[in-house]
């Protein structure tokens, strides 16, 4: 089971839907998240994590406790907590939530005319978005 999340970004003007894997970490892991507007001048590799303008600040060190607690040999980086989704993007991009809620929305009225339509629609359309985030550069559209 996972944790999900909204959570603003330092500025306020925008916002990113998160997933916390196996709820392992709380959320105040996460000790700040920037949006392209408000993002720092310089990234503290040891902390942070860019992916395309977006950047996430770690407590790095309260994350390596919970992971030794939790029996995770992985030494707890950015790129461990974030790849591997213990506190990363719910979906492939921060705004996935949003645009998959419009997406099913958008395509609602298929359903009682044509469930196999709807359906091949609505794999056809996040495939097509899943590969614009991929050229766009978002990390967790790389893995997929």
């Amino acid at each position: 089971m996972c944790m999900n999340l909204r959570r603003f970004c330092s500025c306020g003007r925008n916002s990113a839907y998160l997933s916390c894997r196996d709820n392992l970490l709380p959320a105040e892991i996460l000790v700040n998240l920037y949006c392209p507007e408000c993002r720092p001048g310089s990234i503290i590799e040891a902390t942070m994590l860019d992916d395309c303008g977006w950047v996430l600040d770690y407590d790095v060190d309260r994350a390596q406790a919970y992971f030794t607690a939790r029996g995770i040999k992985s030494r707890a980086t950015p790129a461990f907590i974030f790849d591997d989704g213990y506190l990363s993007w719910q979906g492939l991009a921060p705004g996935d939530q949003e645009v998959n809620t419009r997406l099913h929305q958008r395509l609602a009225p298929l359903i009682e005319q044509d469930l196999a339509l709807y359906l091949q629609s609505l794999r056809s359309e996040w495939v097509a978005h899943a590969s614009r985030l991929k050229a766009a550069g978002w990390r967790k559209a790389q893995a997929t």
